[in-house]
């Protein structure tokens, strides 16, 4: 997936969103990525979540730069199989395997500061790196195998609201929520995409 960013002096970046404020420490890179496939790779969307914004600061704004990347060993050491070990087979129900995969430093997120950079630490935008797909197959996988662990009681549950850290506040979700993909797809209900194996999928993993 290509190299860190280059070495570079810069300052922690303070992402706020979903109501929390976060200051992510400067780590080992800081530049634009510079060997491996994504080489002069452009983004054009963000940063929405840090300075410096453009436009209206939607992140929406056409901002063409240099993809960078800032690999973290404080985050990807709290990442670690042992971790991921600790998450899937030390949380009995939803709510607990949530709230521990959600945490700022944990797997989820965790994930996407190890890589860190631009747009690496955006929440909003930390699609525009490549990574990011390899990251959440992996998110998924281990959901996956989480449900798999005990199926009858873990397969078709639901917890929280509709919003991350229900910011703003919603209600809670059901399985017939609706998930919204505007242009990308059609609507989805929670229901009909619980499981990698039933309603419009047909994948596992090995």
């Amino acid at each position: 997936m290509g190299s860190n960013g280059k070495t570079v002096p810069h300052n922690s970046t303070h992402v706020t969103a979903f109501g929390l404020v976060l200051d992510i420490p400067p780590a080992t890179g800081g530049g634009c990525i510079y060997e491996g496939p994504f080489t002069d790779y452009v983004v054009n969307l963000g940063p929405a979540s840090y300075e410096p914004k453009v436009g209206d600061g939607s992140g929406l704004d056409y901002n063409p730069r240099c993809m960078k990347r800032d690999v973290s060993l404080a985050f990807a050491n709290t990442t670690k199989p042992t971790d991921v070990v600790a998450l899937v087979g030390g949380n009995d129900n939803l709510e607990a395997f949530s709230t521990f995969f959600e945490l700022p430093n944990g797997v989820h997120a965790g994930g996407h500061f190890t890589i860190g950079g631009d747009p690496g630490n955006d929440p909003f935008v930390s699609a525009g790196d490549p990574i990011f797909y390899q990251h959440h197959a992996q998110v998924d996988r281990l959901w996956t195998i989480w449900q798999a662990l005990d199926p009858k009681a873990r397969f078709g549950k639901v917890f929280g609201t509709s919003t991350a850290f229900n910011t703003p506040p919603s209600p809670n979700v059901t399985l017939d929520f609706e998930l919204q993909f505007n242009v990308l797809a059609e609507p989805q209900t929670i229901r009909s995409v619980d499981s990698t194996i039933d309603g419009p999928f047909c994948y596992i993993y090995v």
